[in-house]
């Protein structure tokens, strides 16, 4: 199955924030959306619904899967307002960043979901 990307303008501020990853992160992206979820790690606790996948050795990638998201209903816990509109087929790349500071930020990204128009990568 082929998954489609979007993107938040918190991961927008990321790529400007670590520019020298820019080319990881296309790389990563590209593997990620062949089969996100066998590729990422669900996350437990306050970032259930949220998948982790390692960017560099400290770096991680924080997305959601959308058909993961809708089969387990946490559209509420996820907050996206598009969801409707956005194809079951599509992984929503949130964020990365160093390891703890990146899960720290994934809460605030996630409910920024609820304002946040999706992107796309250049």
């Amino acid at each position: 199955m082929a998954y489609i990307a979007r993107y938040t303008s918190t991961l927008k501020i990321c790529l400007k924030k670590f520019p020298h990853l820019k080319e990881k992160f296309r790389n990563k992206k590209d593997y990620i959306l062949k089969d996100p979820l066998n590729l990422g790690e669900p996350l437990k606790g306050n970032l259930n619904g949220l998948r982790s996948f390692t960017l560099t050795r400290n770096f991680l990638v924080i997305f959601i899967v959308c058909n993961e998201c809708r089969r387990l209903k946490q559209e509420k816990i996820n907050g996206c307002l598009q969801c409707e509109q956005t194809p079951p087929e599509t992984v929503i790349f949130l964020l990365f960043g160093p390891h703890d500071p990146a899960y720290r930020q994934a809460t605030s990204s996630r409910q920024n979901l609820k304002d946040n128009e999706f992107g796309v990568f250049t």
